[in-house]
């Protein structure tokens, strides 16, 4: 961090300059973040505009990373290498020289190699430049003008010497950076004046480096069951896939939580293209996203999915968080989906904040300060989503999907917040289900298998004794704990099928649970807490995506996300496909069904 403030004794602002990791990685967006804070309010800060100058370290070596010795005195070991050489993949003696002064000595005669490096240079010109030495002027040659071009701009700064390659707000390193140091020179000019605000600030990374390549994970574990009856024509199949992706501002946060994993490989930088690409490589028909930062939706999930097709509704949190890079911001549930297969047709929200607040509202007094703590700011995404494709259906009768996305509270001390919070949603949920539309709910639940909301999901009912430990409140004794969705989890069938006899399948599988042994892996937590439920009476599961091997905490240089992407492939049988003639509700409602408040209010 790069620091320069007003005055030593009595600043009255600060500039703060981070670099998003120590080392930047190929390809990937290298941009330093920037942070004005004004100290003394009655400061007002000129008007200005920043200046970047990107430079690269010259450490010259041949090809097989021997030092190379300077074309021009043969003596001298080299310490630049022409920018213009290397992008011509022209890597021979000619591009190096010893110095600064040798460079630009040699250049009149040096860049005139550029104009002849084409595949058929004029003979006659190449006969000419090899009769003459490396300074000086050529005599008229055949084909050439002089540009007036001039060399590539270097500095020296402690005992080395650095190529200008940039001047715009970020880099990003080419192949011939990697192995080598980047510097950064920041200036802030006053807009009116044109004069430094302070002196610039010189900041150096760590050599580049090349990324491991991004291991495979796309084979599909076919469902046994689903081998047992033949698929229509008719039949529609689609692939869905739920994802927490970790948001930049919980995953730097100064916390180190994630203290294990290099911080390049951290990065937002490095992370969002890792991500982009392993998403892409799964070619699913639906995404559903959890922790998807409401900035990085709009700069770059949004667009860059577009590019494939995909369409997009989003829901945020209400409540932001203070980040040194995006300033305020918070996270939010995404779903995507192709709109070549499918069409919106209804979008509703749920604010878990807003369902706990009738509940809340009964109370008086320290009841009433104690439930505060209800108030969650978790959210849901409920989306009903058309097909499009199939000609054999009528406008009338096309098959409809609802597809739920959400991410729970997560605080492990708070069992009941997390049951209340999946209670409202499953109740909203049924007004859905009463339609004969097929339901689909990705989540991340925070919560592991065989507990109160996942049992509370895939049972229909729960049963609570009611404890301090488990209800606080006593707010689980007003709820109907019961429901009639028929929910199964995708990768639970899929383990429990029979015939599944690969031991490559079970040794990633919990054998009490029959749900994969992890989603989730970080040095305080290894199990599972993400989830595909289905209506088994509507849709057929397939297939699910292969899950990873324990290679080590998440996330890693290779996979960029503290939890695993699930997938699965579902059957539609569309022959049987008989929706209501009901039109769909206005709305979900916000409130869980609550049949005994008086317990509460009479305690």
């Amino acid at each position: 961090m790069a620091q320069e403030s007003g005055s030593s004794k009595s600043p009255k602002w600060r500039l703060n300059l981070y670099f998003p990791s120590k080392a930047p990685a190929f390809g990937c967006r290298f941009q330093p973040h920037i942070h004005m804070l004004i100290i003394d309010d009655s400061f007002q800060f000129p008007p200005h505009k920043y200046s970047f100058t990107w430079y690269r370290e010259d450490v010259c070596l041949s090809p097989n990373q021997e030092k190379v010795r300077c074309f021009v005195h043969h003596e001298e070991l080299a310490t630049i290498q022409c920018t213009v050489c290397v992008s011509q993949n022209r890597l021979g003696k000619i591009s190096y020289y010893c110095s600064r002064s040798c460079y630009k000595a040699a250049w009149d005669k040096h860049k005139v190699h550029h104009h002849f490096a084409a595949p058929n240079p004029n003979p006659q010109a190449v006969k000419i430049i090899k009769s003459f030495g490396p300074y000086g002027s050529y005599p008229d040659l055949p084909d050439y003008q002089d540009d007036g071009s001039q060399p590539d701009e270097t500095v020296e700064q402690d005992g080395k010497t650095w190529t200008e390659v940039g001047s715009s707000e970020y880099y990003v390193p080419t192949e011939n950076d990697i192995g080598f140091c980047r510097s950064l020179k920041f200036e802030a000019v006053d807009s009116s004046t044109f004069t430094q605000l302070f002196p610039a600030r010189i900041k150096v990374t760590d050599p580049v480096i090349y990324p491991p390549p991004h291991p495979p994970r796309c084979t599909m574990w076919n469902s046994c069951n689903a081998d047992l009856k033949e698929h229509s024509s008719n039949d529609v199949t689609f692939r869905v896939l739920s994802y927490n992706i970790l948001a930049d501002y919980l995953a730097t946060s100064g916390s180190k939580w994630h203290f294990y994993c290099p911080d390049w490989a951290l990065s937002w930088e490095y992370r969002q293209q890792n991500l982009l690409y392993e998403i892409i490589e799964y070619d699913a028909d639906i995404l559903c996203l959890q922790e998807v930062q409401k900035d990085h939706f709009e700069n770059f999930l949004k667009p860059e999915l577009a590019k494939y097709g995909y369409s997009v509704i989003y829901k945020k949190k209400k409540f932001e968080t203070y980040s040194f890079k995006s300033h305020h911001t918070t996270d939010g549930c995404a779903t995507f989906y192709r709109c070549q297969r499918f069409k919106e047709i209804a979008t509703y929200e749920l604010e878990f904040n807003n369902s706990a607040k009738p509940f809340v509202d009964s109370l008086v007094g320290k009841q009433k300060s104690e439930a505060r703590r209800l108030l969650k700011d978790n959210v849901a995404l409920v989306v009903i989503l058309e097909m499009v494709e199939n000609e054999d259906s009528s406008d009338g009768n096309r098959p409809r999907i609802c597809v739920s996305n959400t991410h729970l509270h997560a605080n492990v001390k708070n069992p009941d917040i997390k049951l209340l919070q999946v209670v409202t949603l499953i109740h909203a949920l049924e007004k859905i289900a009463k339609l004969k539309i097929p339901l689909l709910i990705c989540a991340d639940l925070n919560s592991v298998p065989q507990s109160d909301p996942y049992t509370f999901i895939s049972k229909g009912r729960v049963e609570i004794l009611p404890s301090k430990e488990t209800d606080q409140l006593g707010i689980l004794q007003t709820l109907k704990l019961s429901h009639s969705l028929n929910l199964v989890s995708a990768y639970a069938t899929f383990f429990q099928s029979d015939g599944v006899k690969d031991h490559q399948h079970e040794k990633m599988m919990n054998p009490g649970t029959k749900e994969p042994l992890f989603t989730n892996f970080t040095p305080s937590f290894f199990g599972t807490i993400d989830y595909i439920f289905y209506t088994a009476a509507s849709l057929r599961l397939d297939s699910v995506l292969e899950l990873l091997d324990i290679e080590g905490c998440l996330p890693s240089d290779k996979w960029s996300s503290d939890h695993i992407a699930l997938m699965a492939s579902f059957s539609l049988e569309v022959s049987a496909y008989n929706r209501s003639s009901e039109p769909l509700p206005e709305s979900l409602g916000q409130h869980p069904h609550l049949h005994n408040i008086k317990v509460l209010q009479e305690s």
